[in-house]
């Protein structure tokens, strides 16, 4: 039976990174990936340490990609309007935002912060009640 178990959770763990990739429209970068992007369509990344790892800028795609030490992405940025996270893009409205993020199973734990299944999004806002970008971050 434990073992059964055990290949029913590793199973499981496989099925939310699948689903959560299908979530994430940030040209193909998947959170938990170990990927190494250091080009993105074209555009060569800047790269920069952080307390958790390392972030890779891709500035004129208006995206960051996050790393963790051991290379794995803990975290995607965008604030680019062609791209979504939970169908969430920039320009939409944080109302907006908020009832995809709900949709999508996340529990609203402060003002444009949500969290489920090991995750945090963060929806950027600015004053009018736009967001101009969109933060996942892995928990993990």
């Amino acid at each position: 039976i434990l073992v059964v178990i055990i290949c029913l959770a590793g199973c499981m763990a496989q099925q939310i990174h699948s689903d959560l990739s299908r979530q994430v429209q940030v040209f193909g970068v998947e959170l938990y990936s170990g990927i190494d992007y250091r080009e993105i369509d074209g555009v060569a990344a800047s790269e920069e340490p952080c307390l958790k790892g390392y972030v890779r800028s891709f500035d004129t795609l208006d995206i960051s990609v996050g790393y963790r030490f051991d290379r794995k992405i803990r975290k995607i940025t965008t604030r680019n309007p062609g791209t979504s996270i939970f169908g969430i893009t920039p320009g939409m409205t944080a109302a907006e935002g908020g009832r995809l993020a709900l949709q999508a199973g996340l529990q609203e734990v402060a003002p444009f912060k949500y969290q489920g299944n090991d995750i945090n999004l963060t929806l950027l806002t600015d004053s009018q009640g736009k967001i101009f970008g969109v933060t996942i971050e892995s928990r993990k």
